[in-house]
């Protein structure tokens, strides 16, 4: 923090001082991100539970994987170190399959599952380091992970499954008891793929079960490259809105991201980065949509709702997601119509959707969020500077803005205001350079195959599940997890009112008793 202090004490005006101000966060962002040196650190060993994230390069899927087979990968994002990062990134991680079984034809397992253990990272110039880690969550998916076991969806554990199998005999003991509705489920289902298959590309948080020893001659991590007119550009951007609106005039989403480069430039970098464009709204759009959602599979071009900034659309949609219709990352991107240093201005929002429900208030399909934008922030910047796309960054404080706010459809965000800069470079329009496969997805099996275990799947879980009391346990488990939502949820938006709507610090000075009237 030292030169950071010279650059204070070189501050000769309060517009100079909250220049200064607004690119402090920017060291910090480098420091804690990225790998820039604010001090020296002396680590010799990474405790048990540390986390980071791992871009996988080799496919893992359940109907092929055994025991011993090997799993690769390179860090998307360092472990850290007294808050630091150890690591730069691309360091190789070596891994293996642990365990696995298989859905098959659905005779013994329902559920297909995937144990990964980490055991090695190869440094550049040093000897390999042994590690202990398990997998803690497989990004954007629809697979959830439980103990470090990748566990895959039941395919017969969706809308229309316990529609036609479950809800349909609340009143009755009797299985089948309609002819047609046996004949649909037979012939026409809309069934998900139960298998798993963590394809090249795929992000995967890795947690530490044990301590890692360090070497003592890993080499310091190199820093990354920073902007160096961002006290500039800070003063150019003022006057630009913190939020985004809907088409019914709604504050939506945060403006938190600015590129600095040339539209072809950007498109080539989030194209290498694995993200694609959003497909305009359509009839068949909408019906990919509903077919995604019951099938738990994945649209990876699905429309994205209508947002403005300053009265305009937005200029390029880009979306990242896996396996999952009701996980993304998503870009809504404005041309600001005028250039800075050459380059291209252009601002952007990036929200993380981590839920799709269908709401009876807002009359359709909405995705719930993720409350920390800057972790959105963050994953835009791994995601770039893994494609080798990314020239500079910076960061530029708002301190007046809220730190907690509301979006259209009440889920909550919370930032610290900052706005990341990201100066693009070119880049060659080239997924695989960040660990992406452009192979299509390969079918587990044969139409007969699949057609016979859909069979077998439904017959089973039928047996089991088709009659009132399973339906009444079902319909109560689903009614409690739903209550218990709501609840939270409305907690958080009961807190979450009261502090915006607190007295400021200064209004509270004002009066002489120690309680504070209410607004």
């Amino acid at each position: 923090m030292e030169s950071v202090a010279k650059f204070m004490r070189k501050c000769t005006s309060k517009a100079e001082v909250r220049r200064a101000l607004a690119t402090l966060p920017a060291a910090l962002l480098l420091s804690g991100v990225l790998g820039l040196p604010l001090s020296a650190r002396a680590c010799t060993e990474l405790p048990a539970g540390t986390s980071f994230w791992v871009r996988l390069t080799t496919p893992v899927n359940s109907y092929t994987a055994k025991a011993g087979m090997p799993v690769e990968g390179f860090l998307l994002e360092s472990p850290e170190c007294e808050n630091a990062p150890v690591f730069p990134m691309k360091v190789p991680v070596q891994g293996r399959v642990v365990s696995a079984h298989r859905v098959g034809l659905g005779l013994w397992h329902e559920t297909a599952a995937i144990e990964l253990s980490f055991d090695r990272l190869l440094p550049e110039g040093a000897a390999a380091i042994e590690i202990k880690g398990q997998v803690k969550v497989v990004d954007n998916a629809r697979e959830e992970v439980k103990n470090g076991v990748v566990r895959g969806i039941r395919s017969t554990d969706t809308p229309q499954g316990r529609i036609s199998s479950r809800l349909k005999y609340l009143p009755s003991l009797h299985l089948y008891p309609d002819p047609f509705l046996l004949g649909y489920k037979m012939l026409f289902p809309v069934f998900p793929e139960p298998e798993i298959l963590l394809e090249p590309g795929t992000d995967v948080q890795v947690e530490l079960t044990h301590v890692a020893a360090l070497p003592a001659d890993l080499a310091p991590v190199q820093p990354a490259p920073e902007l160096d007119h961002v006290a500039e550009l800070s003063t150019q951007l003022t006057g630009l809105p913190e939020r985004t609106v809907t088409s019914k005039g709604k504050t939506a989403d945060v403006v938190n991201v600015v590129f600095e480069g040339s539209r072809e430039n950007l498109e080539h970098a989030f194209q290498a980065a694995g993200w694609k464009e959003s497909e305009p709204v359509s009839k068949r759009a909408v019906m990919h949509q509903m077919y995604a959602f019951l099938a738990k599979t994945n649209y990876s071009t699905a429309p994205m709702s209508a947002q403005l900034l300053e009265g305009r659309r937005p200029d390029l949609t880009l979306e990242k997601t896996f396996d999952s219709y009701e996980k993304r990352n998503h870009l809504r991107i404005w041309a600001m119509g005028n250039t800075f240093d050459g380059q291209a201005l252009w601002v952007s929002a990036a929200v993380r959707e981590t839920g799709a429900t269908l709401s009876v208030r807002h009359k359709g399909f909405i995705h719930h969020v993720s409350q920390d934008l800057a972790e959105e922030q963050r994953m835009v910047v791994r995601d770039l500077m893994a494609a080798g796309c990314l020239d500079s960054l910076g960061t530029i404080a708002r301190p007046d803005m809220d730190h907690v706010m509301q979006n259209a459809t009440g889920d909550l965000f919370r930032t610290d205001g900052s706005l990341t800069v990201v100066r693009i470079k070119p880049c060659a329009p080239d997924s695989q350079a960040a660990g992406f496969s452009n192979e299509p997805r390969p079918k587990p099996g044969s139409w007969a195959f699949r057609y016979t275990r859909r069979q077998i799947l439904t017959v089973r879980s039928d047996l089991w599940r088709a009659n009132c009391i399973y339906s009444l346990f079902d319909l109560t488990r689903m009614t409690v997890k739903a209550l218990r939502a709501n609840s939270s949820h409305r907690a958080e938006v009961a807190a979450f009112r009261q502090e915006t709507s607190a007295p400021a610090p200064e209004d509270i000075k004002a009066f002489p008793s120690e309680e504070v009237p209410g607004p």
